[in-house]
C-alpha cells in the first residue's frame, strides 16, 4: 500500500486539520472495553463515523484499516471489539429512528 495515508492520518486531517486528533485512533468508536471509548458519547460517536464517510471515507475501509493496524499490533482483542462496538452503535440508532416514529 505504498503511498497510502494511514487512518489516524486521514482522521487528523479531517479532523483536526492535519494537527493529532484526540480520537485519532478510533478506539474511542470500535472499541467498547476501551477506556477511550468512555470519552464520547453514542450520539458521538455516530457524528464521528458520518464525518469520515461524508468527507469521502468508505466505512468498510476505515474498519479494514483499524482492524488491521491493532492485527499488526497483536492487539486481536482490540481487534474482536470492533463487531461489538458496531451492533452497539445498530442498536441505539434503531431505537433512535423507533422512538422518533412514536412521537410522530
Amino acid at each position: 500500500m505504498a503511498g497510502k495515508i494511514d487512518y489516524e492520518s486521514r482522521m487528523d486531517k479531517l479532523f483536526a486539520h492535519g494537527n493529532l486528533w484526540k480520537h485519532r485512533t478510533l478506539r474511542t468508536v470500535f472499541d467498547p472495553s476501551s477506556s477511550e471509548y468512555s470519552e464520547t458519547t453514542i450520539d458521538q460517536k455516530y457524528d464521528i463515523l458520518k464525518k469520515a464517510v461524508d468527507n469521502g471515507e468508505k466505512l468498510r475501509v476505515l474498519i479494514h484499516d483499524y482492524k488491521f493496524r491493532y492485527l499488526e499490533l497483536n492487539r486481536r482483542d482490540i481487534v474482536f471489539e470492533v463487531e461489538n462496538a458496531l451492533i452497539i452503535l445498530l442498536d441505539y440508532q434503531f431505537k433512535e429512528n423507533q422512538n422518533s416514529q412514536e412521537e410522530a
